[in-house]
């Protein structure tokens, strides 16, 4: 018996709102916000919006966003759904690194750890913030990913939030949700171009917003270029021109690489009196100016693949915290005339716009908003040959669905390898391998006769889903796809078994807070019902025996004891199971009062 369901049959419970989050899940910081009647409300720890998005373990205690830790994991996003192959192929120096297996595995005090694990500790520690200050477990959140993200790396998110508890309602990419902070905040119609430069990855998306529908119309970028690289040619530069700098750490040497930019946010000149460093705003223009250009290269790309004329954008928005480059700005004002809109903090928007995307989702808001995004790359299968036959197209609005019909190579082909890829190129090898499965049971039929459908579904967070059909014996094999080099089933299943994501005082807080959000409940819908028909159904001392367990019930929840709060929470619930039935049965008379037994049969 659940004694939240007490409730007076003539009136309207009192339904509580779901506490439902926006996560922007960044290279460099993560963040986590609420909105309530679209005011958003973030989550700091330290007095900070910002978490660093850093990882580390020592004597089995998870520290995240500590960034004094010395060898810590920073920047694990840059490895979400990566090959050991792929990795290798990376300039990457924060993280020490096994690639001896198809899938790299970071290792952190001798432990090996994916990607999407380390990421699941970071919201983990996300919502561990927000729990202990709404006090209130987290329900759901929307989860932001780069718009640029295939379908392995959204698989990668999901995973990670799987293991950190997390009931995902959505993945919308990062720039869509800027555009919906924006969106809101102007409360205006158009067409607008985001441009987001965040610490690991680049993306731009042009879309379309009217009347509460946001479309996606075109999305490009690069997984694999942010403010790390700018830190990275800083670092470079550093070590070639000033001889101070030459034997320091690689670590030492990005966190003052990482100063200098900060300086040169608002300056002209960043110096470093340790090191004897001074550098100009036009030598580190001149440093990065390589970079910058194919961020610009990728915006025209864009812009180009809308089919949208100039004219009819309104705003280009500026996302990210590698956006506040004077050069970028200045860049983007040489070749375009238009208005750019940055009045909103590049770190914080796509997080506002995640939270009151979760707000309307989790149905606490009475609003309506309509994402219709894009696939940013093509989904095909390869061909004899080895060649890539696309079956959906990027920039094909999501959620979408197509097939195409195949045949066989050989006479007496009875079975059909199907080998799923992601990409623009021709040569399969060119393109992201996404998974793989057989057809079997195909009528040994001259080569070219027999008839295979091949079926891709793509839905709202862009996952895809793959079936294959043939159709003279009806005979069909469905797959979702997983990463052909990442997790296998066994695997996953494991590593979510033995997931230790919450350190052990934030686990008992979590049930602690979950006993008495339960007792609180409990404690509503008895006194509720009693202020209803108390007086009615109840005699003297069995309204005094209910009103004992009541203060009991407070009592015990003011022990922060969870065994005793549960004691408690049974202990009313045996005494009021009388009170429960008399109700029920008041409320069947009720019913059925002066009514005819055919009209109620």
């Amino acid at each position: 018996m659940a004694l939240i369901q007490i409730s007076d049959p003539d009136s309207t419970p009192d339904i509580k709102k779901q506490f439902s989050v926006g996560i922007d899940l960044g290279t460099s910081n993560s963040l986590i916000a609420e909105s309530i009647n679209k005011d958003v409300k973030f989550f700091e720890s330290d007095k900070s919006k910002l978490i660093p998005s850093v990882v580390y373990e020592s004597e089995k205690k998870i520290y995240v966003g500590d960034t004094t830790k010395l060898n810590s994991i920073k920047s694990i996003k840059r490895l979400m759904g990566l090959s050991s192959q792929e990795v290798s192929s990376l300039d990457i120096d924060n993280f020490n690194l096994d690639l001896s297996n198809d899938l790299p595995y970071v290792v952190i005090n001798e432990q090996k750890k994916t990607a999407p694990e380390i990421s699941s500790l970071i919201l983990s520690h996300l919502c561990n913030l927000a729990m202990k200050q709404k006090e209130s477990p987290v329900d759901s959140a929307v989860i932001t990913v780069p718009a640029y993200f295939n379908d392995i790396q959204r698989q990668a998110t999901k995973l990670a939030a799987e293991m950190a508890n997390i009931k995902v309602l959505r993945l919308i990419s990062e720039p869509t949700a800027a555009a919906i902070a924006y969106g809101i905040d102007d409360t205006k119609d158009g067409n607008f171009v985001v441009y987001d430069f965040g610490g690991g990855t680049f993306d731009v998306s042009v879309l379309s917003i009217k009347k509460g529908v946001y479309k996606v119309l075109s999305t490009k970028g690069d997984t694999h270029l942010g403010g790390d690289d700018i830190d990275s040619l800083i670092s470079k530069y550093l070590v070639k021109t000033f001889k101070t700098t030459e034997k320091l750490p690689t670590r030492e040497l990005i966190n003052i690489s990482k100063d200098i930019k900060h300086q040169l946010y608002k300056n002209d000149i960043a110096i470093n009196d340790e090191y004897n460093i001074k550098l100009s705003i036009d030598d580190f223009n001149k440093i990065i100016s390589s970079l910058i250009d194919r961020t610009i290269n990728i915006f025209d790309t864009a812009i180009n693949d809308s089919l949208l004329p100039q004219k009819d954008i309104q705003n280009i928005i500026l996302v990210g915290g590698s956006s506040r480059l004077k050069i970028i700005s200045e860049k983007i004002r040489e070749k375009y005339s238009i208005a750019i809109l940055d009045h909103l903090n590049p770190d914080t928007v796509v997080a506002m716009g995640a939270a009151i995307q979760a707000e309307i989702l989790s149905g606490n808001s009475k609003d309506d908003l309509l994402l219709l995004d894009v696939l940013p790359l093509s989904l095909g299968i390869e061909t004899y040959g080895g060649l890539s036959e696309k079956v959906i197209t990027r920039n094909t609005p999501i959620p979408t669905s197509s097939e195409k019909t195949f045949t066989t190579f050989k006479d007496g082909q009875t079975k059909m390898m199907i080998n799923i890829v992601q990409g623009e190129r021709e040569d399969v090898t060119e393109c992201i391998p996404l998974g793989e499965f057989t057809l079997l049971e195909i009528p040994p039929l001259v080569a070219g006769a027999a008839r295979i459908i091949v079926r891709f579904q793509v839905d709202a967070d862009g996952l895809l889903t793959v079936s294959a059909r043939e159709q003279t014996v009806n005979k069909e094999t469905l797959i979702q796809i997983k990463p052909s080099h990442g997790l296998s089933p066994e695997k996953i299943q494991e590593m979510l078994s033995s997931s230790n994501t919450l350190a052990e005082e934030d686990k008992n807080y979590r049930l602690l807070r979950e006993n008495i959000v339960e007792a609180e409940r409990a404690i509503y819908a008895i006194e509720e019902a009693i202020k209803s028909d108390g007086n009615e159904l109840l005699k003297s001392d069995e309204l005094c025996r209910v009103n004992d367990s009541i203060s009991y019930l407070k009592e015990a929840v003011t022990t922060n004891d969870i065994a005793e709060i549960r004691d408690a929470i049974n202990k009313l619930e045996q005494t009021c199971e009388f009170y429960v039935e008399r109700r029920m049965n008041n409320s069947i008379k009720s019913l059925i009062a002066g009514k005819d037994i055919n009209d109620i049969i």
